[in-house]
């Protein structure tokens, strides 16, 4: 950053250095991981949860499993084990074969779906202008209810899976969404008479992703979003990605489809179900699995694109990761990188400019995986200015992002990274008070993209180059600054961070301006 003016700093200033922090809450309520009851009787799965701090687990697949493993020595030796170790136990369930069974089909076949020909079948889901078959799905849900309770109040019980909704008269004119929250809005009802705070989901997946429009949720239904038809070989932000298993859906498409139902669900309620640890998926459902094909970077950056549109609870299938996957791989990275990355997440939504009051929206989001310090800006700029020049320095004319990385309180010795919308670093060490040296190079990892509204910045750092800087403290505390320069034109240019240091002049180069954060 370039002073508008040059002041006199004080010893007063210097010891206000990090006393204005940002508030060092975590950012996910919901940390957590969905396993089949197989998992969970072979493996001790809340042993590695509390390890790597995830504090949610889902089972899975269908109500009569789960119920006949928690009924077993190794499923009340789960329950005990999760309250023990502070953890939230939920039901993830395909609940629609149990809610209304097939078998009731020839006594009652309007209970149950109309296909594309006019015939009615019990193959899947229901009819949902029929009474007697809500009333008896919703009677069901609220039995299940009151055997599988949630600690968090949260219930799951979604219809048939990547399957054929009623198409009768009355049914076809409303879409697979809002058929499905018919049921949702019919079952929540019941339910709340057997657990009066109780939640339902509504599964956002498959077909059923597009937002109910005819139908609207009732009080206490919430979304589930779960975008099984995406490229996990790159983040959601490559929109252009298509679902590499021949369905004509993009990674775009998924975040349209996010929008339009956060239109109609609260966000901070949401729940995100992926599938970033998910083997089974990887392995197209069939046994032996293969090596989960994790990718930390994909995973990191769709943590910041869903805590941008404000979603605080996010978990992830991993299924198949049982006893036979752990013999043949038994690497707990990809757990341990997941549960790292929830835990340290911090996400910042808006800068600051005190010297001219303006509005921003800038997001920045920052974690670890134990591996690498990232941070993820997404800026709002409709005047995007990107210099080109032969060499780093004309990134100090454009829009761009600002980290600095202290060694100390003081800023004795610190690192600063400017990072341009093109992922162009200017990078130089310095010292208080701003004595540069641009000759200094550091290894900063950034990419940088356009978006709609702006632009978007991610930039990593290896765990082992902090630490060769002195750069972790103990206790894997570091100092660090964020800021964003908005170039209206080369020669002018307003200035915004994330700690004001209530100062006349604009100076990111004080140590005001940092705060402390833990890896």
């Amino acid at each position: 950053m370039r002073l508008r003016s040059l002041a006199i700093l004080t010893f007063t200033l210097l010891a206000a250095a990090c006393s204005r922090s940002p508030k060092d809450e975590g950012w996910w309520s919901m940390r957590g991981i969905v396993l089949s009851t197989k998992e969970l009787a072979e493996v001790d799965w809340v042993s590695i949860a509390a390890g790597n701090g995830i504090n949610t687990i889902g089972t899975h697949i269908t109500p009569s499993e789960v119920l006949g493993f928690l009924e077993t020595e190794e499923g009340r030796a789960f329950t005990a084990s999760c309250r023990e170790h502070g953890i939230t136990v939920e039901h993830q369930l395909h609940a629609m074969g149990e809610l209304l069974p097939r078998e009731l089909f020839s006594e009652d076949p309007e209970m149950f779906r109309m296909d594309d020909t006019g015939a009615r079948t019990a193959d899947f889901n229901c009819c949902v202008h029929s009474e007697k078959a809500l009333s008896l799905i919703a009677s069901n849900a609220a039995r299940l209810a009151g055997l599988l309770r949630p600690g968090n109040h949260r219930y799951y019980f979604w219809l048939d899976d990547n399957a054929p909704v009623c198409c009768c008269p009355l049914c076809k004119e409303f879409s697979p969404s809002e058929q499905a929250l018919i049921v949702e809005n019919r079952m929540l009802k019941e339910i709340r008479k057997v657990d009066p705070e109780a939640r339902l989901a509504h599964l956002a997946y498959s077909h059923f992703m597009d937002p109910p429009v005819k139908v609207h949720p009732d009080e206490g239904i919430f979304l589930e979003f779960a975008p099984i038809y995406r490229s996990w070989d790159v983040p959601l932000v490559v929109e252009d990605a298509l679902c590499p298993r021949g369905y004509p859906v993009s990674n775009g498409d998924n975040l349209r489809w996010l929008e339009a139902n956060l239109q109609v669900f609260d966000a901070g309620d949401a729940v995100v179900l992926e599938y970033w640890l998910d083997a089974s998926l990887f392995s197209r459902w069939k046994r032996p699995a293969v090596e989960l094909p994790w990718r930390a970077d994909v995973c990191r950056s769709d943590l910041a694109t869903y805590a941008r549109y404000g979603i605080r609870n996010v978990t992830s299938f991993a299924v198949y990761m049982d006893a036979e996957y752990f013999g043949r791989f038994p690497s707990l990275a990809p757990v341990e990188e997941y549960g790292a990355m929830l835990r340290s997440f911090r996400h910042f939504r808006g800068l600051s400019d005190p010297w001219d009051g303006l509005k921003d929206d800038t997001q920045v989001s920052v974690c670890s995986d134990g591996k690498a310090l990232s941070f993820c800006f997404e800026v709002a700029d409709s005047t995007l200015v990107v210099t080109d020049g032969p060499d780093e320095r004309s990134v100090d004319f454009s829009d761009r992002a600002e980290i600095f990385l202290s060694c100390d309180p003081a800023m004795a010795r610190y690192y600063g990274f400017e990072i341009d919308p093109a992922g162009k670093v200017m990078d130089y060490c310095n010292s208080f008070y701003r004595q540069f040296d641009y000759s200094w190079t550091g290894e900063a990892k950034a990419v940088g993209s356009e978006i709609n509204s702006g632009y978007r910045v991610e930039v990593s750092f290896d765990s082992d180059y902090l630490r060769s800087l002195n750069l972790l403290q103990e206790g894997g505390k570091m100092l660090i600054g964020l800021f964003r320069a908005d170039a209206l034109s080369p020669e002018s240019i307003n200035w915004y961070t994330l700690v004001d240091p209530h100062i006349a002049e604009p100076d990111f180069h004080i140590p005001a301006t940092l705060f402390p954060n833990s890896l």
